[in-house]
């Protein structure tokens, strides 16, 4: 499923009201019946569109969707802006990654896979119709676009579980971050954008007594840091589990302070700032899920991983 949104989708969406016919969208539109009709079924797979066929007449109607009924409401509400240039393309893929939080240029141009000199004007064109603030090097979305920041997370939502019934109709869904998700199956997978990770990737690093299969489907190659993040997603409250993120962070020697700014962007951060703590001060932590000092000690000692209290 090819999420982009192409500025003739935009306008088709705007324009049922409640339905139209193939014909009368390309009346509309001014272009080709033909071309309306390769439209329309993009539209349906990315679930805002049904299609219904009444002799050799098919009419287009909006979908039941959340993200569908979101996104034609805003282009009413918001009537006074191109959202037809703003929400078209490669623009989706650079907003979706700011509805989890602020990021820097760097991490804005890796999590939307678009080139430097394309995210520039991007960057620029959001700021000409307010769509992006810029503060302490990072950029994130205005308050007062909440309703854009529903549709993209509702629309991200769609996408990924879509996708994820293609891939592996078995596999349980975990977190979704932008057009990127979390998951875990039973068995091993094979798929050109998924990637291990969690405490799949940490076992590379540390063998697990139990195996465990996580992955996220993403076509950037995951840093450590995030490997460890997802560890954490995937089971915020489990000893075990955040014991070997413990292990992770000092055999890798993690970038700590990136390790925040990603469990931030997760939702995480409470638990990461914790384990971070433990390492600091070897004190029990508060949290009734959080591993004793004492395990972890062991685990180092087993596993041969050397460290400074």
């Amino acid at each position: 499923m090819n999420f982009n949104i192409s500025a003739l989708e935009l306008r088709i969406i705007s324009l049922l009201e409640p339905t139209l016919s193939i014909r009368e969208l390309a009346e509309k539109t001014g272009v080709t019946k033909g071309y309306i009709s390769r439209t329309v079924a993009s539209l349906k797979d990315k679930g805002f569109v049904e299609v219904s066929k009444k002799g050799i007449t098919k009419k287009v109607a909006l979908s039941g969707s959340l993200h569908a009924s979101r996104l034609k409401s805003l282009l009413q509400r918001r009537s006074y802006m191109p959202l037809d240039e703003l929400l078209q393309g490669s623009g989706t893929q650079i907003l979706s990654v700011l509805i989890s939080g602020s990021a820097d240029f760097a991490r804005l141009q890796e999590e939307s896979g678009v080139s430097r000199a394309t995210l520039w004007r991007w960057i620029r064109k959001f700021k000409e119709h307010a769509m992006l603030l810029s503060r302490n090097d990072e950029y994130e979305l205005p308050p007062d676009l909440k309703d854009i920041k529903e549709f993209l997370e509702n629309y991200c939502s769609y996408f990924a579980v879509s996708t994820l019934k293609e891939i592996s109709p078995g596999a349980n869904f975990i977190a979704v971050k932008g057009f990127e998700f979390l998951f875990s199956i039973e068995g091993e997978i094979v798929h050109e954008n998924v990637k291990s990770t969690g405490l799949t990737s940490i076992s590379e690093e540390i063998p697990l007594m139990l195996s465990e299969n996580y992955y996220f489907y993403s076509s950037r190659t995951l840093t450590r840091e995030e490997i460890a993040v997802h560890a954490i997603v995937a089971d915020p409250h489990g000893r075990r589990n955040l014991t070997y993120v413990i292990l992770y962070i000092l055999k890798t020697r993690l970038n700590t302070a990136l390790f925040l700014r990603i469990a931030k962007r997760y939702r995480v951060e409470d638990t990461a700032v914790s384990l971070l703590k433990l390492l600091n001060t070897w004190e029990r932590q508060q949290a009734p899920y959080m591993p004793d000092p004492a395990y972890v000690r062991e685990k180092l000692k087993e596993y041969k991983i050397q460290w400074r209290e």
